[in-house]
């Protein structure tokens, strides 16, 4: 069997370093979001809206699950079709793009959309928001609609099943190499328990604040010997120094 330095550098090997480009199958979609003069993605009942934006589930989610994401913008607007355009934003490091397009059909129905998922920075985090995402959709995104249409238009369907596996994998291996480490710093108990059992489950914010209650149980905290009345020094005014800080004149 490989060592788990072996199968962290094979995974090292087969992700791109600074990029992540995934398609998404849209399952669900609806005039959910707007967008105003500026290009500001806004919920649809926001007044400043020009025109209706069809989101979808896949980028509803997936903006829910990156922390800190700033206000997406709008680079390709709607026209006549309202589930087609694109979307940008950025989390600290990270960018993100989505772009919204159908792939069979003529785009008649949601299930002839795509979302085109573009993330640039750091690997851990794009593969944790991988992860996060399939989590969270409830369903497996690269499962497409129609296999042919999307080999014939966008690519290969098994090499995208593929690359969205190797970042699942790789936000699971470092969220047991956090398990590892909490465990040989602190020892074995009930929270490493739940943590596994989370990691097992796919709920990676269960694992943080399993390890989070650990560290913080851990934490001894010194409490010194306080007068609760307060101290009161007494002064000899006899013998107060005097000390002046102007400068005298020439």
């Amino acid at each position: 069997m490989k060592s788990r330095l072996c199968l962290l550098e094979d995974m090292q090997e087969s992700l791109d370093p600074s990029t992540s480009v995934l398609y998404a199958q849209v399952r669900k979609a609806g005039p959910s979001h707007g967008h105003d003069e500026e290009g500001h993605l806004r919920p649809k009942a926001h007044p400043s809206n020009v025109t209706s934006v069809w989101l979808g589930d896949v980028t509803t989610t997936l903006l829910r699950v990156v922390s800190g994401v700033s206000t997406p913008l709008v680079q390709q607007s709607p026209r006549f079709d309202e589930q087609r355009w694109i979307i940008t934003a950025k989390s600290g490091d990270l960018s993100l793009e989505v772009e919204s397009l159908p792939y069979w059909g003529f785009g008649l129905i949601t299930r002839c959309y795509l979302n085109k998922i573009t993330l640039r920075g750091p690997l851990e985090q794009r593969a944790r928001i991988v992860f996060d995402l399939v989590s969270s959709l409830g369903h497996k995104p690269w499962e497409v609609s129609r296999k042919g249409s999307f080999n014939r238009k966008i690519g290969e369907y098994a090499s995208n099943e593929k690359s969205w596996k190797e970042h699942i994998e790789r936000a699971k291996w470092d969220l047991n190499e956090m398990i590892e480490n909490t465990l040989s710093q602190k020892g074995e108990s009930p929270e490493i328990e739940i943590a596994r059992n989370a990691l097992a489950d796919d709920n990676a914010p269960a694992v943080l604040r399993a390890l989070a209650r650990l560290e913080a149980d851990s934490i001894d905290i010194e409490i010194e010997e306080v007068d609760p009345d307060g101290a009161v020094y007494s002064l000899d005014q006899e013998h107060i120094p005097l000390v002046d800080l102007s400068s005298e004149e020439e």
